[in-house]
């Protein structure tokens, strides 16, 4: 179990992986000698209805466990403070997949307990150093979604952009075939009207020839 005893200034307690299958830790690092992984395992193998993906927190009086597994049936996990926010649990547990998954993933079927620790002190340690101060980690969070948000903004408006020039090279073409067809229309008028001109001297001169015959 878990100790109960009160910690030092560390938000973020242990960090472990496990194979959900036999509930085998691979790996795991702790900033605290009282909390174990055994209240993991154990918090874990009492979960029956763990769904892929799904993320999981188990809050108690000093300390809470958060954890997700994914679709290869293996487990992330850390321990944190019972005031530690669940947020940003939840990115540590995210980087915590994507680095270990990445680096020694394809070990974590074979691995035996405890084996893959010693590689995973790098990226563990890492994820202490990112996230263990949750109130300076929040910031970081907040500027990056407020780069998203400008990103998102910047991609909106320069689609708008060739939405709206698409629409003027339009506009601009209907403009350019109207004036054509001006220009054609008066070349027509003034042909006719020359035509018509001609076809009434025609017919006052003929008027003319029989007057004076």
């Amino acid at each position: 179990m878990i100790s109960n005893s009160m910690h030092g200034k560390n938000h973020v307690y242990l960090a472990a992986v496990l194979r959900s299958s036999d509930k085998t830790v691979v790996a795991s690092y702790q900033q605290e000698r009282d909390v174990t992984v055994e209240g993991v395992r154990e918090c874990i193998a009492g979960n029956g209805s763990i769904e892929t993906g799904k993320r999981y927190s188990s809050q108690g009086d000093t300390q809470s466990i958060h954890y997700m597994i994914d679709q290869q049936g293996r487990v992330y996990s850390i321990v944190t403070s019972p005031t530690y926010s669940l947020r940003t649990a939840f990115r540590a547990i995210d980087e915590l997949q994507d680095k270990f998954g990445r680096e020694l993933g394809h070990r974590i079927a074979t691995a035996t307990e405890q084996s893959l620790s010693q590689a995973a002190v790098p990226i563990m340690k890492q994820i202490f150093l990112n996230f263990d101060n949750p109130v300076a980690s929040e910031p970081i969070e907040s500027v990056k979604s407020k780069l998203d948000v400008v990103t998102t903004s910047m991609k909106e408006n320069i689609q708008q952009l060739l939405i709206n020039d698409e629409k003027l090279g339009r506009i601009e073409g209907a403009t350019l075939q109207l004036g054509e067809q001006s220009l054609a229309f008066r070349n027509t008028s003034k042909a006719l009207a020359n035509k018509m001109w001609w076809q009434t001297m025609k017919t006052r001169l003929a008027i003319a020839g029989v007057v004076i015959a």
